[in-house]
C-alpha cells in the first residue's frame, strides 16, 4: 500500500491513525491550520495525549499547506472539531485531487445551528465525492499502543464503505461496513453526552449500580432520538453506539468523562475546560441533542439535565434527585 492518506486535522486521532496507516505502507500526510500547534509537532514530532515515546516519524508530513497534503490524496480524513468541519471542507473543495476516491469524517458532532451531522455538510460542501462516517470505540492512546480496535465505516455508497472497510482492516485494527449513516453518526456524537454525565456520577462517588443505569438509559434516549429520525435501532447496540459509549464513558483518556468528574467533583464548566488539553465535543452536542429533542419530540431526561448542569448552574446532586424522581414508566424505549 503506498496510497497518499490525507488528515485534515493534526489532533491525537489523526495521529494515531496515520501511524496505523504508515505501517501498512501508506503514505500518511496531515493539514494544520494552527501555526504554534504545527511549530510544536515539527519540532517535538509527539502530542501530549499519545503514550510516551510515541514519534511521528518524518515519512508521515505534517503541513500547513493544503495543496500539498491534499495532492493525490487517495483517502481524505476529516478530523477536525465540529465547529470548524464546515470551514476546512470549503477550503479543500477548490482543491480536492481528483485521485480521491472518498472523503471521510471522524469528527463527533451535529452541527450547533444547523443541527446537521458532519456527513450532511460534507455532501454539500463536496459535491460529487462519496462520504464515509469513521466512527467506533477507539481511544486514540490505546490504539497508538498497540491495542486492538474495530472501527465502522458507514456511507450510502456502498461501495465506498466496502473500499474503506478493507483499507482499515490491518494490523491492530478491524473495518466494519454499514449503510446506516445516520444512525452510526448519531450514536458516535450523542454518546459524547452520555459519557459527560457518566464521568459526573463518577466525580460524584457513585457506584457502578448508578453508572450502568445510567448508560443503559443514556442508550435508551440515543436510540429514540435515532429512530425518530429514521436510523435503524440495530445500529445502537453496535460499534458506533453501545461499543463507542462503554469505551468513552470508562476511559481516562477520554476527553468527556474527564471533564464530567471534574464537573462532578464541583469544577465549573469553564474550570473543568481550562483543566483539559483539547475539545471536548459532548459539550456542544448537548445543546444540539437537546435542540433535536424538542424538534422531535422525543424525552431525553440524561441529555436534559446534563444541558442544565453545563448551562444553567443546576447542580449535579439536583439533577441527579430529578431523574430518580420521575415517574416510573416501562422499561421499553
Amino acid at each position: 500500500m503506498t496510497d497518499r492518506i490525507a488528515f485534515i486535522g493534526a489532533g491525537r486521532w489523526a495521529l494515531s491513525l496515520a501511524l496505523g496507516f504508515l505501517k501498512q505502507g501508506a503514505r500518511p500526510a496531515l493539514w494544520e491550520t494552527d501555526s504554534a500547534k504545527l511549530e510544536k509537532l515539527l519540532e517535538t514530532r509527539g502530542h501530549p495525549d499519545l503514550p510516551d515515546g510515541t514519534v511521528i516519524p518524518d515519512q508521515i508530513t505534517v503541513s500547513g499547506n493544503l495543496e500539498s497534503v491534499l495532492a493525490q490524496a487517495r483517502l481524505v480524513i476529516f478530523a477536525t472539531p465540529s465547529d470548524v468541519l464546515a470551514d476546512a471542507a470549503g477550503c479543500c473543495a477548490p482543491v480536492l485531487s481528483k485521485a480521491t476516491e472518498a472523503v471521510l469524517t471522524a469528527t463527533k458532532g451535529i452541527g450547533p445551528v444547523t443541527l446537521k451531522r458532519m456527513s450532511v455538510l460534507l455532501k454539500e460542501l463536496l459535491p460529487g465525492w462519496p462520504v464515509v462516517v469513521l466512527a467506533g470505540p477507539a481511544i486514540p492512546y490505546d490504539f497508538a499502543l498497540g491495542d486492538p480496535t474495530s472501527l465502522v465505516a458507514a456511507s450510502e455508497a456502498e461501495t465506498a464503505a466496502r473500499m474503506v472497510r478493507d483499507s482499515l482492516t490491518a494490523g491492530n485494527l478491524r473495518g466494519y461496513s454499514s449503510n446506516d449513516v445516520g444512525g452510526v453518526e448519531l450514536g458516535a456524537a450523542l454518546k459524547n453526552v452520555i459519557a459527560l454525565a457518566a464521568g459526573i456520577a463518577d466525580g460524584l462517588g457513585l457506584g457502578l449500580n448508578a453508572k450502568s443505569a445510567l448508560l443503559v438509559r443514556g442508550l435508551a434516549e440515543i436510540t429514540r432520538l435515532g429512530i425518530a429520525m429514521n436510523a435503524n435501532p440495530l445500529t445502537f447496540s453496535g460499534l458506533s453506539g453501545m461499543g463507542d459509549l462503554i469505551v468513552t464513558a470508562f476511559s481516562n483518556h477520554s476527553r468527556n468523562h474527564c471533564l464530567g468528574m471534574l464537573i462532578g467533583k464541583g469544577k465549573t464548566l469553564t474550570q473543568a475546560q481550562a483543566d483539559l488539553n483539547g475539545v471536548v465535543e459532548g459539550v456542544t452536542t448537548a445543546r444540539s441533542a437537546r435542540s433535536l429533542a424538542s424538534r422531535h419530540r422525543i424525552e431525553m431526561p440524561i441529555t436534559e439535565e446534563v444541558c442544565r448542569i453545563l448551562f444553567q448552574g443546576s447542580s449535579p446532586q439536583g439533577s441527579l434527585k430529578r431523574l430518580l424522581g420521575r415517574t416510573p414508566k416501562k422499561e421499553a424505549c
